[in-house]
């Protein structure tokens, strides 16, 4: 008697399940209330989905023209909450899909990266010489700038003059945060196996950006860490390393 009943109840609950998913959607997001009683015979995961289509095909569809974008596509007519359903469960399975996809192309650009980067970091290897703040004063003696004075140091490792150098200096603190970041573009020529310098300084006084320059250069050598990102290292005979396009992050 029991499993009669429980079969008798389980046939009940998905033909009200069935009838649910037959109701028709109004077209617009004000009329809503009309599909309630419909809406609350689904299953949790099922509501959902089928709240989650009513809303990208109502309010998401008129966000893009609220931001200049054309109008999203509404609610076509016909649609069922069944339909939408179906509809909602796909495209949240191509937006993973998408997102696996992008995943695993970032995971593959990245390793070119490296790839690339790994002998440009052995043929040049670049250090922190110095830095300090140069102060600047005015004819009167009053402050009217300081300044980041940094010196870099280039070795060239190779067997081949280097032409020119390009690329981004990166200095750490020992926890991995970002002092301050240097963008170089050096064209004078580092002779096989020697060294060169590159001075460069910035203003500490009218900081642009959110660097801490100030702190670097009060900082012990040994509280800091120097990472060299190169992006071209281009010889004398023409030749060149480079990072591949679309990798250079």
């Amino acid at each position: 008697m029991k499993s009669s009943m429980t079969i008798l109840l389980c046939c009940f609950v998905l033909a009200a399940c069935s009838s649910a998913k037959n109701t028709p959607l109004p077209r617009e997001l004000e009329n809503m209330d009309s599909i309630k009683p419909a809406m609350e015979k689904l299953e949790p995961e099922d509501r959902e989905l089928a709240t989650g289509y009513i809303m990208r095909h109502t309010v998401g569809a008129k966000m893009g023209a609220i931001f200049g974008g054309a109008e999203g596509p509404g609610i076509p007519e016909g649609m069922t909450i069944g339909k939408a359903i179906e509809e909602q469960r796909k495209f949240i399975a191509d937006q993973e899909a998408e997102e696996q996809k992008q995943a695993a192309l970032k995971v593959l650009l990245q390793a070119q990266r490296e790839a690339a980067i790994k002998p440009m970091r052995e043929a040049v290897t670049v250090t922190l010489v110095s830095k300090r703040i140069n102060p600047e004063y005015g004819y009167s003696g009053i402050l009217m700038d300081e300044n980041l004075e940094v010196i870099f140091g280039y070795k060239n490792n190779t067997q081949k003059d280097i032409s020119g150098v390009k690329g981004y200096v990166s200095v750490r603190d020992l926890f991995g945060d970002e002092l301050s970041g240097f963008a170089i573009s050096n064209d004078d020529t580092i002779p096989a196996g020697e060294s060169i310098t590159w001075t460069g300084s910035r203003s500490v006084k009218y900081a642009v950006g959110d660097n801490k320059d100030r702190k670097l250069a009060e900082l012990d050598d040994s509280k800091y860490k120097v990472n060299w990102e190169p992006r071209m290292i281009v010889f004398a005979d023409g030749t060149k390393l480079e990072v591949p396009t679309g990798s250079d992050g």
